[in-house]
């Protein structure tokens, strides 16, 4: 684990170079069939020589959530463990990490005829609208999500609209029905973490004009001028993908894109080391050490 831009996927390819293991990507934006630069996807050539478990999983205009992760996870994790391989969890999406390792409700997996109509209304509407909407139907699901957060909302909406209970209906009446899909494994948790805040700011600016460079702005063309695609997708509502898409539709200046990217990607890489602070049992690990593989390595070895 660890913030965007740390190095996670080299690590974890020293590691598989090593251990008898299959990696499994735990990243929200991955999952989607052609969303390769933005998302950091690793090149062919390496998914290649080392399959990635849970990428390229849907289309850019499917929704995916974390329910759907769930079951996938699961279901990956058993085949692994089925042929005695250890499976490598690596990523950056720290809500799916959060329900593996501290469990999950069995909310309602997304709705895609639901889930496409919200966005067009949403679209239609305004997405102030569509939180007047959330208030009236789950004031406390409203309490909750920003007024900003169009994934949240439309979910909420979503959970609704499909299943006539609310959000927080089903958060509250799973409370005590918990389950925690890593229970039945030994679980190590490893993630790495900036030698230098200033220092990773400045990387993470860089990498994502290195993605401009190398041709964001022509994939997310490409990915809007699909069948059924349009900036509204889940897919599209990512750190860089929602700046680009927002460049092309000409809401922003080519430099404003660049700037709200940068920007993005730096909150993003802040939400996600707060994350990992607030948990217990990480085990730390220093980006520029060189001594990483050996010491995880030793690590397991140690405490099988």
């Amino acid at each position: 684990m660890g913030p965007t831009g740390i190095g996670k996927t080299s690590l974890a390819l020293d590691i598989a170079n090593q251990l008898d293991s299959e990696i499994v990507s735990v990243d929200s934006v991955q999952v989607y069939k052609g969303l390769d630069i933005g998302s950091g996807k690793p090149p062919k050539e390496i998914l290649y020589d080392f399959p990635h478990k849970l990428i390229d999983v849907v289309d850019p205009y499917e929704a995916y959530s974390t329910g759907n992760f769930q079951e996938d996870c699961a279901k990956e994790l058993d085949k692994i463990t089925y042929t005695n391989k250890t499976p490598l969890l690596v990523g950056g999406t720290m809500l799916y990490f959060k329900h593996l390792f501290f469990g999950f409700s069995d909310l309602p997996k997304s709705n895609e005829e639901t889930r496409t109509a919200i966005e067009k209304e949403a679209k239609e509407i305004g997405l102030s609208s569509m939180h007047d909407q959330l208030q009236l139907i789950d004031p406390i699901s409203a309490e909750n999500i920003h007024p900003n957060d169009s994934q949240r909302i439309i979910r909420a909406i979503e959970v609704y609209r499909s299943t006539d209970i609310t959000l927080s209906v089903w958060l509250e009446k799973n409370k005590s029905q918990i389950h925690k899909s890593l229970n039945k494994y030994k679980v190590f948790q490893f993630a790495l973490k900036p030698s230098n805040k200033e220092e990773h700011r400045k990387k993470v600016g860089v990498r994502f004009k290195q993605m401009l460079e190398d041709g964001l702005i022509g994939e997310v063309e490409g990915i809007l001028s699909k069948e059924k695609m349009d900036s509204s997708k889940t897919s599209m509502r990512s750190v860089g993908y929602r700046q680009v898409s927002d460049y092309l539709e000409g809401k922003l200046s080519y430099d404003e894109m660049v700037f709200r990217g940068i920007t993005a990607t730096r909150q993003l890489a802040k939400r996600q080391m707060t994350w990992l602070r607030s948990w217990e049992n990480i085990i730390w690990l220093d980006e520029h050490s060189t001594d990483n593989v050996n010491y995880i390595l030793k690590y397991i070895n140690n405490h099988e």
